[in-house]
């Protein structure tokens, strides 16, 4: 079984979801992470071994998703016209 847990900055963890195989896992938390992860900080797409060992298959960050505030926006480029 894998499990899909949000989390507030390391600090509460949510089940989101679960899945029998790790490919609807993982294809459902790229697409919550591609959708804004919800308000959550980190996704985690993990499952548990025999031995209750957590192991985790995928981690989303939500800032590695944020998009630059610059990109695209270039204040500069007329600083070379002078």
């Amino acid at each position: 079984m894998f499990k899909i847990y949000g989390d507030y900055g390391y600090t509460t963890e949510t089940l989101l979801e679960e899945f029998d195989t790790r490919s609807e896992a993982l294809r459902w938390a790229d697409r919550y992470a591609e959708e804004g992860f919800g308000g959550y900080d980190v996704i985690e797409v993990a499952r548990f071994a025999e031995d209750g060992e957590y192991i985790v298959i995928q981690k989303y960050r939500a800032e590695d998703y944020e998009e630059d505030f610059y990109e695209g926006d270039d204040d500069f480029a007329l600083i070379d016209d002078f």
